[in-house]
């Protein structure tokens, strides 16, 4: 017979010393007389027996949340609370380390270069928005009096037309 301590036991049946302490109450497990200890052999007899509960109910609630919350990313787990929830501790310390990380990445991209701000962006598009409307806007006045003389609405077409590609152009190159 060998002998083995409570924190043993618990190793064994994968339970807490809480949960042994609870089994040897029920009598479901029991010590070896005259010491505080426990038969291995009868605590791995316990482990294969078919009919045995290892765990409370209350723990097998609380396990069955945690696989189901193991399989929803810490990502879809954090989205799906309210903002003016207060969740608790684990999760507050997983939305403050996937938000911390998310402005990690988001500084590399900046610092690589993979990331413009948007008020560049902002200024740029407007930049060039303004240069587009100066381009189509000065054609009027650069062939205005070219087209006073033209009677063919041919001849009118294609002198816009080559005005109109030649700002597009200049765009394009600038």
């Amino acid at each position: 017979m060998q002998l083995i301590r409570k924190g043993e036991a618990a190793e064994i049946l994968g339970v807490s010393n809480g949960r042994i302490s609870q089994l040897l109450t029920s009598g479901a497990l029991h010590e070896v007389p005259g010491t505080k200890m426990l038969d291995r052999e009868a605590v791995l007899a316990f482990k294969r027996s078919p009919s045995v509960k290892l765990r409370s109910p209350a723990q097998k609630v609380l396990q069955t949340k945690e696989a189901k919350q193991g399989r929803r990313s810490v990502k879809e787990r954090i989205d799906a609370l309210p903002d003016d929830s207060i969740p608790d501790l684990q999760t507050s310390r997983e939305r403050r380390e996937h938000y911390q990380a998310e402005l990690a990445k988001l500084d590399v991209d900046l610092k690589r270069k993979e990331l413009v701000p948007a008020e560049a962006v902002k200024r740029e598009a407007f930049a060039l928005a303004k240069t587009i409307r100066e381009a189509l806007v000065n054609i009027p006045d650069r062939v205005a009096n070219q087209l006073a003389a033209e009677t063919d609405a041919q001849a009118v077409h294609m002198v816009l037309s080559k005005e109109i590609n030649e700002a597009l152009e200049r765009l394009a190159d600038a």
